[in-house]
């Protein structure tokens, strides 16, 4: 889908995020994600402590009923590491998604430039 995103990593290739929005009829959770592209995938967040952003490991992503939630650069979002090679804009990759109640679904990830805006249209569910 358009709107799953990452940035171009710009040569290394150790870290990237994912992000997206997510839409669901039905109130579910994303409990995981997974890409044949990296060693391992978490869910993860960006918070304040003490007015430094940091990452916290999240075990589930709550998707309320006709909701959407945005997972973007100031939060929510799927942590790529371990990636077998650098990701380059104009390219895209295969990501699935795992719900509690919805299963697993694919979504296509595009790369998009450093400095590019976003696209942010939903993944219905």
């Amino acid at each position: 889908m358009k709107d799953a995103w990452a940035r171009d990593t710009a040569g290394t290739k150790a870290t990237a995020a994912v992000y997206m929005t997510i839409t669901a009829q039905a109130g579910d959770r994303l409990v995981g994600a997974s890409t044949p592209i990296a060693g391992r995938t978490d869910l993860m967040t960006m918070h304040s402590d003490g007015g430094a952003m940091e990452m916290k490991y999240l075990e589930e992503i709550a998707i309320p009923a006709d909701k959407p939630v945005s997972l973007d650069p100031s939060g929510l979002h799927v942590w790529l590491a371990d990636l077998d090679e650098p990701l380059k804009a104009g390219q895209t990759f295969p990501m699935v998604l795992e719900f509690e109640k919805a299963g697993k679904h694919q979504v296509v990830v595009s790369i998009i430039e450093p400095a590019a805006t976003p696209p942010m249209s939903g993944i219905p569910m």
